[in-house]
């Protein structure tokens, strides 16, 4: 067999690490990418010693998956028109914007039996895939706190974030890893509260209470603030609280642990591989049978049904 034909569209910052990432899987070949601003594509190109192209309907027909990493507002009609081609995609979050086009490409996949995963990496990154193998010592689960906050770089190539807004671009990753550690989808939203501090198109923070079922409920905050610390991965805490005790999850190094009558903090060591690389593998082994597909996009329209229903709430009340 031949080596895995990859093309990355979206020659952005998250579009080189994911050109980066495929070109350091092994019996991978990176063999296009792709962006609308030509010098962008050639930039990449010669970089990653492969072809440009600028436009997706151009690259080739033979490759064996697709990742896309354009703006949010793009990822639905790229994702469709590569989906209809035949091709696997691997689609950064959101995967949509809009609940409607998530559950379309997720039909549309399954109708042509191809792979479609979603970018939740911070899944794979070692303090929440431990935390999810402590979650069960805090006994049955009764409340979840979320906080998120990064600063706000203005950089031009980056407007795209004031019509995507914090939720997208910050929250989701926190929304998804209470799912994925607790194994609870969110069930309804009961109060939210958005700002709109620097006036963009969409929010820069977020402060909303859901219910999770079984009497869960989860304050989920996060914010965009001026830029005044580096980013250092010290961005999130998640807070589970249960009848034995609770879990802090302090990203990127430490758990502490208030279980029963103990007390500990449970040191994280930095992971051994980009975990670029680690959701990229994943996927390419879904597409060649090799294993299941453990970002599926379902998990990222529920996220979307989330983020949409906190909106929507907000501009009712």
């Amino acid at each position: 067999m031949g080596k895995f034909k990859v093309a990355v569209v979206g020659c952005g910052g998250i579009g080189n690490a994911h050109c980066a990432a495929w070109s350091r899987l092994e019996d991978v070949e990176l063999a296009a990418v792709c962006d609308l601003k030509e010098e962008k594509a050639r930039a990449y190109a010669e970089k990653y010693h492969t072809r440009a192209v600028f436009d997706s309907k151009d690259l080739p027909a033979d490759l064996d998956a697709v990742s896309v990493v354009t703006p949010p507002f793009a990822h639905y009609a790229v994702t469709k028109s590569l989906l209809e081609r035949g091709l696997p995609v691997f689609c950064e979050k959101p995967l949509t914007m809009d609940v409607a086009q998530g559950e379309e490409l997720v039909k549309l996949a399954a109708a042509k039996n191809l792979q479609l995963g979603v970018g939740f990496k911070m899944r794979f990154e070692p303090i929440f895939q431990e935390a999810k193998k402590l979650f069960p010592e805090i006994g049955p689960l009764r409340s979840i706190v979320t906080t998120k906050q990064q600063e706000f770089n203005p950089r031009p190539e980056g407007a795209w974030v004031t019509r995507t807004g914090a939720m997208y671009e910050l929250s989701i990753h926190d929304f998804d890893l209470i799912t994925y550690i607790t194994g609870r989808p969110p069930k309804k939203v009961l109060a939210a509260k958005l700002t709109h501090v620097r006036n963009w198109e969409k929010e820069d923070g977020v402060c909303a209470l859901v219910d999770y079922g079984d009497n869960v409920t989860a304050t989920l905050q996060s914010m965009y603030s001026d830029k005044t610390a580096k980013f250092c991965f010290r961005d999130l805490s998640i807070t589970l609280l249960g009848e034995n005790g609770y879990m802090r999850i302090e990203r990127p190094d430490r758990i502490v642990m208030h279980v029963g009558e103990g007390f500990r903090v449970v040191d994280i060591p930095k992971g051994t591989r980009n975990t670029f690389d680690i959701e990229l593998e994943h996927f390419m082994n879904a597409v060649l049978g090799k294993e299941e597909n453990p970002l599926k996009a379902q998990s990222a329209v529920e996220m979307t049904r989330l983020i949409e229903d906190i909106r929507s709430f907000d501009t009712a009340k």
